[in-house]
């Protein structure tokens, strides 16, 4: 494995005692929660839906935290993952490797920070009995939106441009598509050496798309199941 940078490892710690603190405070929450919690509001902002607590319901902001944790980590991991010597440690794909986790990383946090405030707003929601997680909950949704733009473009600066390589027509596929299982690199240079792009001849690479996939597929289809429950 790659060493990961100190911001990566602070993004870990610093999501890690958020995720624990929010557990600790939705758990502390649960019992003094009404046993039926209002899930939808008229106009006027009073309630005209509930269902039943559950802890599923109540620690679901924790739940959202996790599932972020699990598949932003997996994303970091494999792109970290690199058999290699002393001698490339510096290499331009190394460094490419610990950009693109330490970016994966921040933006992780963002929005494990964002479900820290959303169990507070929740929790404030239900006590009331009143529709609104407030102007704050809004504001910090936008925030963790800028912020996750600056982040990607901030890792886009890093990444700079790649130092190009001989031209090896074995290596690839379809004219564009680089495949070499002898090259310990995930971050290789186009063939015109403009850009970035994947090693199709590690797994990792077929594994960072299937997440990819999941993520943006299953998701959301998901997410939108438990809603119309």
């Amino acid at each position: 494995m790659i060493t990961p940078s100190r911001p990566t490892q602070a993004a870990v710690f610093v999501s890690l005692v958020m995720m624990a603190g929010s557990g600790v405070f939705l758990a502390s929450q649960y019992p003094v929660l009404s046993d039926i919690l209002p899930v939808h509001f008229m106009a006027n902002g009073y309630p005209n839906g509930w269902q039943f607590k559950t802890y599923a319901r109540v620690l679901m902001p924790l739940l959202v935290q996790l599932a972020l944790a699990v598949t932003f980590g997996a994303v970091a991991a494999l792109l970290l993952s690199r058999p290699h010597g002393q001698h490339d440690r510096e290499a331009a794909d190394v460094r490419a490797a610990k950009t693109a986790a330490e970016a994966v990383t921040l933006i992780a946090l963002i929005w494990i920070a964002f479900q820290a405030y959303a169990a507070i707003a929740l929790v404030t929601m239900w006590h009331r009995q009143r529709a609104g997680l407030g102007a704050l909950y809004y504001g910090l949704e936008v925030t963790g939106v800028v912020a996750s733009v600056l982040v990607f473009a901030r890792a886009n600066l890093q990444f700079g441009r790649p130092e190009p390589r001989p031209f090896v027509a074995a290596h690839w596929r379809f004219g564009h598509l680089y495949k070499n299982p002898d090259d310990p690199a995930l971050f290789v240079p186009t063939r015109d050496g403009s850009r970035w792009t994947l090693n199709f001849g590690r797994p990792v690479a077929a594994a960072l798309l299937g997440i990819v996939l999941l993520v943006g597929v299953v998701g959301p289809a998901a997410i939108l199941g438990f809603l119309l429950r």
